[in-house]
């Protein structure tokens, strides 16, 4: 299994910094981020910089993430916000079929939408979105991923969709660090380790910190005897933020994402 971080790993640097800064760390799998403009796809002239740079470069593309969070409305009750996010998550699929990437990474139901009406009338908004997106990225030869959340009432939905749509067109982006914050790590990902489709991998101590692996609490053994024994046909990405942490230095970030990256593998 190869080993990848996400683009968007120090807030605000463009893909033009990124990239050169990933390779020289070692890096050859990546996300890009859920910021079109920052990782290289908000518009034709970006978006053939991007793909000259990931030739030169080297680097290939496991997953790109929906726009955030722009393109979070997609259970919205109105309809103009709705479209607007299925408008992004279309740009998002089609740089993902120009890049050879492999899947869009979507979020899913907001937190603390209570039982009830209104509730089902956004998943029912949310079911028709997921629909509308996997026809359009099927053609194209991406998949969806649908993110699992921090809370039992997300996560009942992303249950309920990955349970009606088609595993060879939907599947599930595994956060750890989300997990965590639920107490339950690895129950999901055993769960729905056949329907896995990409990585979001970070630490944390019970709240969504982002850290590098080996800084929070996880039990990354327990993680890579999983990895052994499911033998997923994905990278181990990294969704670490340099915010928060001792880093100041991204070429210092990157060199020790990189070892907390193998490490991983050979906990």
């Amino acid at each position: 299994m190869q080993v990848g971080i996400m683009t968007s790993f120090s807030a605000g640097m463009g893909f033009r910094q990124a990239l050169p800064l990933i390779h020289a760390a070692g890096f050859r799998q990546i996300s890009l981020g859920g910021k079109p403009d920052l990782s290289g796809y908000a518009n034709p002239e970006d978006l053939k910089e991007l793909e000259a740079m990931l030739q030169k470069l080297e680097l290939r593309i496991d997953s790109l993430h929906a726009p955030f969070p722009e393109g979070d409305q997609l259970f919205s009750l109105e309809e103009d916000a709705r479209q607007a996010s299925l408008r992004l998550c279309r740009l998002s699929i089609e740089a993902a079929s120009r890049l050879d990437g492999r899947a869009v990474v979507l979020h899913l139901i907001p937190y603390g939408v209570a039982p009830g009406e209104t509730r089902q009338r956004m998943i029912a908004k949310g079911r028709d979105s997921v629909s509308q997106l996997m026809d359009y990225a099927a053609p194209r030869g991406v998949k969806l991923a649908l993110e699992n959340g921090q809370r039992d009432d997300y996560d009942e939905v992303l249950f309920q969709l990955l349970d009606e749509f088609p595993p060879e067109q939907v599947g599930l982006c595994y956060d750890s660090g989300h997990e965590n914050v639920r107490g339950c790590c690895f129950e999901l990902l055993e769960r729905y380790a056949a329907r896995l489709i990409c990585f979001h991998v970070h630490d944390n101590l019970g709240s969504d910190a982002h850290l590098l692996p080996f800084e929070g609490n996880i039990d990354w053994s327990k993680f890579n005897a999983i990895l052994k024994r499911e033998q997923f046909d994905c990278a181990l990405m990294l969704e670490p933020g340099m915010a928060g942490t001792q880093f100041t230095d991204p070429v210092e970030f990157l060199d020790v994402a990189i070892n907390r990256a193998e490490k991983v593998l050979l906990a």
